[in-house]
C-alpha cells in the first residue's frame, strides 16, 4: 500500500468518524439481555439453519455436524467474491464472474461428496468484505427464510474479528433473531461454529474466543473415517484449498451464542483482518455496524 493510499485512508476514516460521531455517538444498541443458557447436545436432531458468511465456511465449522443433521438448510451471504477481482486472479481466473461460478460449484462438490446434495443452499450473493454494509438487506431475508422454516437453531459465526463478513454474518443472524422475538415469533436459538481470531498476536483456528455469556462448549469428536470425510470435502474447494490446511480435523465445537455488543471490539488489540491489509477495520466496520443497526431500528434513542 503506497503513502498515498495510507494518507487518503486515514483522512476518510477520520471524516467518516466525524460524520458518525456527530449522527449516532454514544447511542447503544437495543439488543441487550442475557442470552439463553441451556445444552444443545440435541442439535443434530433438530430442525437446523446454517448461516455462513462464504462458500467453504460451511465445511469448516460443521462440515462432520452436516452429516448429523436430520433437517438442515444452508444459507450464504457471499458470493466468495472480492468485488476488486484480487482473490479470482490469484486463484487463476480471468474475472469475478467465473470465479463466483467455482465457488458455487465448489459448495456442490464438497455437499455431494458427504451424501448431502439435497440439503438446500439458499445464496444472497453479496460481494465478499462487503456484507457489513449489506445488513439492512440480510437481515430481512433471513427472518424471511427462519419464518418459512421454524428452525429450532441457527448455527453461524462467533462475532471475534476474524473476518468481517463473518462478523457481519453473526451481527445479522443475531439482529434476524432479536426482531422475531420482537414480533413474538419462537425465533432459532443462535449457536456459534468455531472460526479464526486472534489471541495476544497469534492466529487460533477451530476454538471459541472467550466471551461472557457463552453457553457450554459442546465438542463433536470425529472418529478417523470423519476426519477422513471432512478432509476430502474441503479438498472440495479447490480456489480456497491453501488457505484451509490450518484447521483441526479431529472435532467440531459449538456454543450457545452470548448476547454481543456489536458496536464493541471482540477483544482487545488488533483484529485477524486488521493484519490483511485490506480496507475495513474494527472502527470502520463498527460505525457500519451503528449504522445498519440504526436503519433496522435497533440503535437505543439519542
Amino acid at each position: 500500500m503506497s503513502a498515498l493510499t495510507k494518507a487518503l485512508r486515514r483522512t476518510w476514516q477520520s471524516l467518516d468518524k466525524a460524520v458518525y460521531d456527530q449522527l449516532y455517538g454514544g447511542r447503544k444498541s437495543r439488543m441487550t439481555g442475557t442470552g439463553l443458557s441451556q445444552a444443545i447436545n440435541d442439535l443434530p436432531q433438530q430442525p437446523t439453519l446454517l448461516v455462513v458468511a462464504h462458500p467453504d465456511d460451511e465445511a469448516l465449522g460443521a462440515g462432520a455436524l452436516l452429516t448429523r443433521l436430520a433437517n438442515v438448510s444452508i444459507v450464504i451471504v457471499t458470493d466468495g467474491a472480492p468485488a476488486d477481482g484480487t482473490a479470482a486472479r490469484a486463484a487463476g481466473f480471468d474475472g469475478n464472474t467465473a470465479y463466483r461460478q467455482a465457488r458455487v460449484q465448489e459448495t456442490s462438490d464438497a455437499l455431494a461428496l458427504i451424501g448431502r446434495g439435497d440439503v438446500p443452499v439458499i445464496r444472497l450473493g453479496f460481494a465478499d468484505q462487503q456484507a457489513v454494509a449489506n445488513i439492512p438487506r440480510i437481515v430481512p431475508r433471513l427472518m424471511e427464510i427462519m419464518r418459512a422454516g421454524k428452525f429450532r437453531y441457527v448455527v453461524t459465526h462467533p462475532y471475534e474479528g476474524g473476518h468481517p463478513d463473518h462478523d457481519a454474518t453473526a451481527l445479522a443472524v443475531h439482529a434476524a433473531c432479536f426482531l422475531l422475538r420482537e414480533e413474538k415469533f419462537e425465533a432459532p436459538v443462535p449457536v456459534e461454529m468455531t472460526s479464526y481470531h486472534l489471541n495476544n498476536g497469534r492466529m487460533v483456528y477451530g476454538g471459541f474466543l472467550a466471551a461472557p455469556g457463552a453457553g457450554a462448549v459442546e465438542v463433536f469428536t470425529l472418529n478417523a473415517g470423519e476426519q477422513d470425510r471432512k478432509q476430502r470435502m474441503l479438498q472440495c474447494y479447490r480456489t480456497q484449498y491453501r488457505t484451509l490446511t490450518e484447521f483441526p480435523l479431529d472435532a467440531e465445537r459449538f456454543r450457545i451464542a452470548p448476547l454481543y455488543d456489536f458496536l464493541e471490539p471482540p477483544h482487545p488489540g488488533s483484529l485477524a483482518y486488521e493484519t490483511f491489509m485490506w480496507r475495513m477495520d474494527g472502527a470502520g466496520w463498527r460505525r457500519a455496524a451503528g449504522r445498519a443497526l440504526n436503519r433496522l431500528g435497533l440503535l437505543q434513542p439519542s
